[in-house]
């Protein structure tokens, strides 16, 4: 596409159309209509990681991610923007557990596995009487230096190994895919938060303000009934309805200045062809470390910067069981398998029990996720993930599971693990872009935050820089 044929009214390209991309799209478009808004995005569909389909005779059963935080209002805001604040809604079972020798639910008060409350982690039969003796110790022990940024660093120093390996590293591992040991404490801002506000971690969680009464009543956790992907489905139709174009199967190879005018050329193939686009701003929403080629040339140190990113790689696989072939023990949301258990398995949703629309059939629908930082299995045959899965399964459950159907999903480099310093990792990167490339911006789960509220913000947050630059 030659630079002259494309229209000289301000054009805005996004790159990913992910769940950040799409949001930054249905945002500048809805606050600035006369906009050219321009998506590309490499896969056949929409929506990255978050992906819905039949299952078991059911219609929506998610691949990936299957629900969002609605405390953080960013994810239900673009749900209610798109039409479907009608059609949210929450999990029918809260409790979770822990595998060790068996199922231990989870002690309450935990802050994503962080002890609130000795009280009620006196009284689980997860942790042993020493380890709960070594957690106490947090009370007296000297204030403990954040400077490592490392969760299990700080953790361990604060409540011992005991603590971190079967409560903190399984819960905040299972968000991330992470090995907490090699994980940015700044990047999960409730744990930061403990950790800097005063010397003990028990004192500041007692400190902390109780939720109203209307608060604690309200779910934690929303999604839509027909699953997350209608929420990309939803928000794609919305974007092209306020006028943005979505390319799919569209490769990008490079983005570059166009000329000394502040333009920029982002040049792709799609059909076999090369083309290229004018954009007076770039948002780039595609994974760090795949993204690092589109500044070989034009950045080079931005390029490196976003090279050294580390993606961790996940296995969702989706059973079907008859429902009677599950133990009683098979209570709850799930469980979790901290890494000293884990052979493959790191996590089992109970799906049916956890949401009320999925247990409509005779089938309990399991959801097991294998795989994480550093022990990736995504190359594994699905033969091979199927005897994983039921070996693991027949381990923690003491059941011989035969499935009437499965579903293997690989995510490969999905997960975007923060290492220690992170932040200031993401701040170095967005100086060097700004000196050459200053109406280029990053968004997306690389950066700023995993989760789907944190990526709709980040999209929203980047629109909103867009257009304060043009008034």
């Amino acid at each position: 596409m030659p630079e002259e044929s494309v229209s000289a009214e301000h054009h805005v390209v996004i790159i990913g159309a992910g769940i950040t991309g799409l949001s930054c799209a249905h945002s500048l478009l809805t606050a600035a209509p006369h906009l050219r808004v321009t998506l590309l995005e490499s896969q056949p569909t929409t929506g990255g990681v978050i992906r819905t389909s039949p299952f078991a005779g059911l219609p929506h059963v998610d691949e990936g991610s299957d629900a969002f935080l609605l405390r953080v209002p960013f994810a239900a805001q673009l749900a209610n923007d798109v039409g479907l604040g009608s059609q949210l809604t929450s999990p029918s079972s809260g409790h979770a557990s822990v595998w060790r020798n068996g199922l231990h639910r989870l002690p309450a008060g935990l802050l994503l596995g962080v002890p609130t409350q000795l009280s009620s982690l006196a009284t689980s039969r997860l942790i042993s009487p020493l380890g709960k003796l070594r957690a106490a110790l947090d009370l007296v022990l000297p204030r403990t230096s954040t400077t490592s940024d490392s969760i299990g660093t700080y953790m361990r120093r604060r409540f011992g190994n005991e603590v971190h390996n079967m409560l903190i590293d399984p819960l905040v591992g299972s968000i991330y895919a992470a090995d907490t040991d090699h994980f940015s404490l700044e990047m999960v801002p409730q744990l930061s938060a403990l950790a800097s506000s005063s010397r003990s971690v028990l004192l500041t969680a007692r400190r902390m303000p109780k939720p109203t009464a209307e608060v604690a009543a309200t779910p934690i956790f929303g999604a839509p009934l027909a699953g997350m992907g209608s929420l990309i489905k939803a928000t794609q139709e919305s974007v092209e309805k306020l006028g943005g174009t979505i390319r799919l199967d569209a490769h990008v190879s490079s983005v570059e200045p166009a000329s000394s005018n502040g333009k920029y050329s982002v040049h792709f193939t799609a059909n076999g062809a090369s083309e290229t686009l004018i954009a007076n701003h770039v948002v780039v929403c595609s994974p760090a470390k795949h993204s690092a080629g589109f500044f070989a040339e034009s950045a080079p140190q931005v390029s490196q910067l976003l090279a050294q990113s580390a993606h961790a790689s996940v296995v969702m696989v989706a059973l079907a069981v008859p429902k009677a072939s599950l133990p009683p023990t098979a209570s709850g949301s799930g469980y979790l398998v901290p890494k000293p258990e884990q052979r493959f398995i790191t996590a089992v949703s109970f799906a049916s029990q956890k949401w009320a629309h999925l247990n409509t059939t005779d089938s309990a629908i399991l959801r097991v996720s294998l795989g994480r930082d550093a022990m990736p299995l995504h190359e594994h045959s699905d033969e091979e993930l199927t005897s994983f899965v039921l070996a693991d399964i027949k381990r923690h459950l003491l059941v011989d599971l035969e499935p009437t159907a499965l579903r293997i999903t690989r995510w490969k480099e999905s997960f975007p693990q923060y290492r220690p310093h992170h932040v200031a990792h993401v701040e170095h990167l967005e100086k060097h872009l700004a000196e050459k490339m200053p109406q280029v911006l990053l968004a997306g789960a690389s950066f700023r935050g995993i989760g789907v509220p944190s990526c709709v913000q980040q999209g929203v947050v980047s629109a909103q820089k867009i257009i304060s630059s043009l008034q």
